[in-house]
């Protein structure tokens, strides 16, 4: 009897783990892009203009080979199928992008369902540390402005507002880059963090040195 029942077990967890994977079988099913939809407006909704190779989780399973856009205005995702664009209507929990493929080294990671400190839970949100005792997120919010123009009357452009979060624990609080914001959520290994501080010369008005530090916090025993 045990001889039948483990290679069957065995069996199910492999079909289970190889459904997860999915792959776009019709895309006709999902939105097409209307590229008409942000006409007049100058400056771009999108995260980046260009196709990025990535890979999308859904509540349904993972897609592992896509190239996709996302459009910060609308929190909408488009996948490229046969170089149209389409909508991904699935529920979207995580997207991961690769701006150097098939170098996986640098990545963008972006998160759905976030609602503290006036997150949205549609809102795409940028892991900039997505792991660990200490998190940072940001959020790109773009919004149309308009302004008037010699000549050329009233213009609609694009513009981004670049919100930072740190997490520690259930708290999630809205801050500003400098060393006055973040150093409170740091204070329990201060001496550590001091010496890496001074050691790369890292400036806490800077995205990527802030990145270095809390990554460094985290690896603090």
């Amino acid at each position: 009897m045990k001889k039948v029942f483990i290679p069957f077990i065995l069996l199910l967890v492999f079909q289970t783990s190889q459904a997860q994977l999915l792959q776009l079988q019709d895309p006709v099913s999902s939105k097409n892009f209307n590229p008409d939809k942000y006409a007049g407006i100058r400056g771009t909704p999108l995260f980046q203009d260009k196709w990025i190779h990535g890979s999308v989780v859904t509540t349904k399973g993972v897609y592992p080979d896509l190239e996709l856009k996302i459009d910060l205005y609308d929190n909408i995702l488009f996948f490229n199928k046969e170089d149209a664009s389409f909508e991904l209507l699935d529920q979207i929990v995580s997207v991961k992008l690769f701006p150097k493929w098939p170098d996986t080294l640098q990545q963008f990671i972006f998160v759905k369902g976030m609602s503290q400190n006036g997150l949205r839970p549609e809102q795409y949100v940028q892991a900039l540390v997505g792991t660990g005792a200490i998190q940072l997120y940001r959020s790109d919010i773009k919004q149309v402005t308009e302004m008037s123009e010699i000549n050329a009357g009233m213009i609609k452009t694009f513009a981004n507002t670049s919100r930072y979060y740190i997490k520690k624990g259930d708290q999630l609080k809205l801050i500003k880059l400098n060393k006055e914001e973040i150093m409170p959520f740091l204070m329990d290994k201060e001496a550590e963090l001091n010496s890496v501080i001074e050691a790369k010369r890292l400036n806490l008005k800077k995205e990527s040195d802030i990145i270095q530090v809390i990554q460094a916090y985290n690896q603090v025993q």
